[in-house]
């Protein structure tokens, strides 16, 4: 039983490698996410019939959505088993059977609706293989993977190995788990809304769910928005949500994703929307996002980003979505810190001077699979008991190596974050030569208002042992008084060696 998508990573290789040849990359990672959903939620099916028998209930007495919203389960007919899909693996047929299984699912289940791909038997996908596909899962199951985020990890996992260079082009690419984690345990996003204006596969709004359940929460008592521009990764999202129990719309019957995707400078779907936590990771740099058409907008009351690159715009959107007490942690490239553009550098006064800023946490490299940016996260507080902003240089931390070209930070260093967070959400000064430390208005002032923490937080001194450094002197003092007295040793025989040659030289000429 695969306990997370780590442990079928050779797997997702294999059936990526069975398939691959007339399609892209694109087209074979979204076969093999439809067929794992397919099994994922027939698992999950399993299990909530135990418990429904437990529980003494007829489940022909249970509506699609009482089964969703009490036993975290879809309605699963014959057609649309794992079970029943596996007896048609070694056939031609096994195409048609996936499409009628997915339009079995979405008409007994609203939620479902729209989500899956329904084109298996379409023409040029092999049927073989794609069987031979559907039997290298046969032995997954998912009945305990309830809290795995995994249509994120597997979107993670194909952007890392097959198409790296469109994640970051595309804005799409995951969020690791690590810095969600970070963002999340800083936050304490425990009831109200959360919400996400980029949500890509919706894993920021997974992570959530987990942190509540992880400290003894209902997770009844958040309800969760996203948008997201890109329709095929908008439909990934939705699947993601509705696997990990959330609810796709909420007490008025709004979608909570929308209901279509959408630019969200553009289009907006929450527009009347506040909400208690905002939690985004925007794509880096994106150089056109329309600013021509929204100069007069209301979200810009801080200052008019600049047209050739959003992350102001992103800013700036997401600080005007907190209610009261709203609180965001918002993940940028490095340059958004110190940039001297000057309608970024207005909005940094200006946000500085509505005290929204709550603090800056500057990441160490090579967290992200598609992108070696140097990123940090910006934290927003509109509720803030202190007009001091916290400063973290946190681009020292080593965390844990993957690979030699992936880190994530360990338990430890989250918790080292968070801790000095809750110092400073107390009132309370930070100072850790460094790493961080707690800073005024003058102090920003006195930077031309740059918000890279290094410039703030000092360096740490090495403490000198001078019993060591004389070791060190004496030893080195020992193997220098060594080499000149072998070199004294060696003069008078080099020196002799040389009027040998000379000597030898002049009887030649003579000759």
């Amino acid at each position: 039983m695969a306990k997370n998508i780590n442990e079928i990573e050779s797997k997702l290789w294999l059936a990526a490698d069975t398939l691959r040849g007339n399609m892209s990359a694109e087209e074979y990672m979204h076969i093999i996410l439809g067929i794992l959903s397919l099994k994922y939620i027939s698992d999950r099916y399993k299990v909530a019939l135990k418990q429904i028998a437990l529980d003494e209930i007829t489940e022909d007495l249970l509506e699609p959505e009482e089964l969703y919203y009490t036993y975290k389960t879809f309605k699963v007919t014959e057609k649309a088993s794992w079970d029943y899909i596996m007896t048609f693996a070694n056939t031609p047929d096994i195409g048609n059977k996936l499409d009628e299984a997915f339009i079995e699912l979405e008409n007994t289940n609203k939620m479902l609706v729209g989500i899956f791909n329904k084109n298996y038997n379409k023409e040029g996908l092999d049927q073989k293989k794609l069987g031979g596909v559907v039997k290298i899962f046969s032995d997954e199951d998912f009945s305990q993977n309830e809290e795995e985020d995994i249509i994120g990890r597997i979107y993670e996992y194909f952007l890392g190995h097959f198409f790296r260079d469109r994640g970051q082009k595309g804005g799409e690419f995951y969020t690791p788990t690590s810095i969600v984690q970070l963002m999340v345990n800083v936050l304490k996003p425990m009831k109200g809304t959360i919400y996400d204006p980029c949500c890509g596969t919706g894993g920021i709004l997974v992570q959530s769910k987990r942190y509540i359940k992880e400290h003894h929460g209902d997770v009844a008592n958040m309800i969760a928005f996203g948008q997201e521009y890109n329709n095929v990764t908008w439909k990934l999202a939705k699947l993601n949500l509705v696997l990990n129990g959330f609810a796709l719309f909420d007490t008025h019957d709004n979608g909570v994703l929308g209901e279509l995707s959408a630019d969200t400078f553009a289009n907006d779907l929450h527009k009347n929307k506040k909400f208690d936590f905002v939690m985004a990771n925007p794509p880096f740099n994106l150089k056109v996002w329309g600013q021509n058409a929204l100069l007069d907008d209301p979200r810009w009351k801080w200052g008019v980003p600049p047209s050739g690159n959003a992350n102001y715009a992103w800013l700036s959107h997401i600080v005007s979505k907190l209610n009261t007490n709203g609180r965001a942690a918002v993940i940028l490239a490095n340059g958004s810190l110190s940039s001297s553009q000057k309608d970024e550098l207005a909005i940094r006064k200006n946000l500085i001077a509505a005290n929204k800023i709550d603090a800056i946490v500057e990441l160490p490299d090579k967290l992200f699979y598609t992108t070696g940016i140097p990123a940090c996260v910006w934290f927003f507080n509109n509720n803030k008991k202190t007009d001091k902003v916290l400063m973290i240089s946190a681009s020292t931390i080593e965390g844990r190596m993957i690979s030699k070209k992936l880190r994530e930070l360990q338990k430890s260093d989250i918790d080292r974050i968070v801790n000095l967070f809750d110092q400073h959400e107390a009132g309370e000064i930070v100072e850790e030569i460094g790493f961080a430390k707690s800073i005024a208005k003058e102090d920003l002032i006195e930077n031309d208002f740059s918000f890279v923490p290094g410039r703030y937080v000092g360096s740490k001194e090495e403490k000198i042992d001078k019993e060591q450094v004389k070791k060190e002197i004496k030893k080195l003092s020992t193997e220098i008084s060594t080499l000149l007295k072998e070199f004294n040793d060696l003069a008078p025989k080099v020196e002799d060696a040389i009027q040998k040659a000379l000597d030898f030289q002049d009887d030649g000429e003579e000759a």
